[in-house]
């Protein structure tokens, strides 16, 4: 008994000053201008999550390019030739430059998601317009992810 305490006792003081470090991805990160290309939607939504995640109080300001596709192809039919399901692709280049250092990096996120063709018109639209909203808040969230990396990786 007084062997698994020590045991024990000693892995959790060996494990504990281990020297991991989470990252800080909130963004420490000021964005100035962000310039967008493609697809206006989609840009727009992404500008506005991109700006509310940005921090005035910091040292570090971006000037960020992103370059937006949206793709939507067939993915499933039913034996009748109908299109029952569809697949949207969403692709950002995103260039950004680092104000302070002049330091400059690209990277592409991707997002992708399907949703299902309803009876109705109007729920065909609905679920389209849900999948979207998802997939950008996925998206955003990447894009954020990615840029507090590359700014600390300075």
């Amino acid at each position: 008994m007084k062997q698994k305490i020590t045991i024990s006792l000693i892995i959790l003081f060996l494990f504990t000053n281990c020297g991991f470090e989470v990252v800080n991805l909130a963004g420490n990160f000021n964005i100035t201008e962000i310039e967008t290309t493609g697809n206006k939607a989609i840009n727009f939504k992404l500008k506005n999550k991109l700006k509310f995640s940005s921090k005035n109080e910091t040292t570090n300001s971006l000037k960020v390019n992103i370059q937006t596709k949206k793709d939507k192809v067939i993915k499933e039919k039913n034996i009748n030739n109908k299109i029952t399901k569809y697949e949207i692709n969403i692709t950002s280049k995103v260039e950004f430059v680092n104000l302070k250092s002049n330091f400059k990096n690209s990277f592409i996120v991707s997002k992708n998601g399907d949703y299902n063709v309803s009876s109705k018109y109007s729920d065909t639209l609905n679920n389209e317009k849900n999948l979207i909203d998802l997939l950008i808040n996925d998206l955003s969230e990447e894009i954020i992810e990615r840029l507090a990396t590359g700014i600390s990786d300075l």
